[in-house]
């Protein structure tokens, strides 16, 4: 093997934030949408880009969206998202998860265990998703609205709304 060719293999499997994981004892890799976690659209077909195909957008929207609700909560460090939003979404994200560790009931919080409840697709136009999902967290149910958009060969989130 080249050593352009281990560099390049080293930039394409550092994550910040392991939204792919790596199991002993032959369990796949990526898992499956939870039982609990109810698909309304029909999948759309997979897009491919240069290298090979993007991860589906519907399990990919499941495990980013309570990972973007922890860095708003204080609970994650706002680093972990680079690779996965926007420079301008994550400063935002950094800044709410800051005032939400100064606000007198988040210093006593514990950090809370998010289950995704639903996720809502659509492809508004090739390369584009559009989507939502439902993140049940303790006693409370936050809903989140993601666009994301195919940039440099994954998907990167251009748009996030918390509700």
């Amino acid at each position: 093997m080249s050593v352009t060719s281990l560099a390049t293999t080293a930039q394409t499997t550092e994550d910040p934030l392991p939204l792919e994981w790596e199991i002993p004892g032959g369990l796949p890799a990526i898992p499956p949408p939870a039982r609990h976690l109810r698909l309304v659209a029909p999948p759309p077909e997979p897009l491919t880009v240069e290298g090979g195909r993007l991860p589906a957008p519907a399990p990919w929207v499941a495990r980013l969206a309570p990972a973007i609700l922890e860095v708003a909560a204080g609970e994650r460090p706002p680093g972990q998202l680079t690779r996965w939003v926007t420079r301008d979404i994550r400063e935002t994200l950094a800044r709410r998860g800051a005032a939400a560790l100064r606000h007198p009931a988040g210093k006593a919080r514990a950090p809370q265990c998010r289950r995704v409840r639903s996720v809502r697709v659509t492809s508004p136009a090739p390369g584009i998703v559009e989507a939502s999902a439902v993140v049940i967290g303790g006693e409370r149910a936050r809903a989140i609205a993601l666009r994301l958009e195919v940039v440099r060969g994954r998907w990167l989130a251009t748009a996030v709304e918390l509700g």
